[in-house]
This record gives structure tokens, C-alpha cells and sequence, in this order.
């Protein structure tokens, strides 16, 4: 597995939802600087940008997915044992067959894209994508992300990632569902400072594992 060195996660939120639309828009940018080059056949699937019905959503948390992963996934791991998916349907394995179901819904919002590296360089590289946001609930939104990538680990020798997060306009930061949480089950202390004069706040975290990472917000 290839270790990254440094990733710098950076998105922002606009809140599209208090101008008549049913989501908010997305932007992620990520630098990230790996060990030694990634293959130039390394493939992963990020957010297309798509629409993404209510119903879907739904679904997902009904088959006990949680939130759908609007972030990179590694190619050969999206689709990872939905192979007999035909085969649980007639053996009545409903649970198995919402799981299935769940994953090529996610690949039906995901397009596949090579990460190459800057021009000039071999292994520093910038990955962007967009994304439209929907509640979970009425008027609450959750940003989640996992650094690194699926697929990447953190270098134990001084690799580290971190993240900064811009949030949308009027958005109420809620303490107790934002946080960041480390395989350990660590919890990771986020940083929130306001933007004077434009009504958003950047959230920041920073730390040396695998950590998992929720912005949670209403309006």
C-alpha cells in the first residue's frame, strides 16, 4: 500500500439550499504527496456531480450504509463482493442484497479517474471534485470525508494529513456531531474560527493516522 507524506484537504460549501434548491454545492480540493509515484494505471472513483434523488439516500441508510461516501474510493474496492448478488437474491438474503444494491448505487454517482501527478513532479498530486450535499435531516447537512484516500496510508514516519472547511453562509456549527474520530476510536479535536463580515466559519482538523471526519451544520 502506498504511504502518503502529506495531504492537504480543502473544500468549500455554499449554501445553495437557502436559494430554493434542495442541496448544497460541494468543492473538495486535495494535495497529496506520496512516497514514491503512484502507478499511472491507478484508478479511483470520485463524486460526478450527478443528482442524486431523495430516495437514494433513504435507501443507503436503510441498508445500513450510512451517509452515501461522497469521496474517492479505490476502483477494485467499490464494487468488492457484489458479485453474487443474483445468487443472495434467490437464496432470500435480503440484507445482503440491499448491501449489493448499495454499492452500484454508489457507482452510478462516481466516475473513474486516473490521479496524476503535477506537471514537474512524480509524486505530488492535486485531485478536485464537486458535489451536491443533501440533508440528512430537515435543515441538517453532514460533510464527511476519510483521509487519506482509500487505498493510501498514512507514512508512520512524520506523515500527516489535515483538512480545512469553509462552511456555507448562515450555517450553525453543531459541537457535538462535528468531529473527527481515528480507526482507534480516538476522538480528533476540530478547530472552528468565523470569517468576519461573511457569515461562515473554517473548521480545521489535523492529525498523523487514518482519521474519519463529519461536518455537521443547520440552518
Amino acid at each position: 500500500m502506498f504511504k502518503i507524506n502529506f495531504q492537504d484537504l480543502t473544500a468549500i460549501i455554499n449554501n445553495t439550499s437557502a436559494h430554493g434548491l434542495p442541496y448544497d454545492m460541494v468543492h473538495v480540493e486535495t494535495m497529496l504527496i506520496t512516497d514514491e509515484p503512484l502507478p499511472n494505471d491507478a484508478c479511483w472513483y470520485v463524486p460526478a456531480g450527478v443528482s442524486v434523488p431523495p430516495e437514494v439516500s433513504q435507501f443507503f441508510n436503510a441498508a445500513n450504509m450510512g451517509n452515501l461516501p461522497m469521496y474517492p474510493i479505490k476502483e477494485e474496492n467499490l464494487l468488492a463482493g457484489t458479485d453474487d448478488i443474483r445468487q443472495q437474491a434467490e437464496a432470500g438474503n435480503l440484507q445482503e442484497v440491499m448491501s449489493d444494491a448499495a454499492r452500484y448505487l454508489i457507482r452510478a454517482i462516481m466516475k473513474k479517474t486516473s490521479i496524476l501527478p503535477i506537471a514537474g513532479s512524480t509524486n505530488k498530486y492535486i485531485v478536485n471534485y464537486d458535489y451536491k450535499l443533501y440533508p440528512t435531516t430537515q435543515n441538517t447537512f453532514e460533510f464527511k470525508f476519510v483521509l487519506p484516500f482509500d487505498g493510501l496510508e498514512l507514512n508512520p514516519q512524520g506523515g500527516r494529513v489535515q483538512a480545512s472547511i469553509i462552511t456555507p453562509i448562515g450555517a450553525v456549527i453543531d459541537p457535538n456531531g462535528t468531529r473527527g474520530k481515528a480507526q482507534d476510536g480516538q476522538e480528533i479535536t476540530e478547530f472552528i474560527a468565523q470569517i468576519q463580515n461573511t457569515g461562515r466559519n473554517i473548521i480545521s482538523f489535523y492529525y498523523q493516522l487514518d482519521p474519519e471526519f463529519i461536518i455537521q451544520y443547520r440552518y
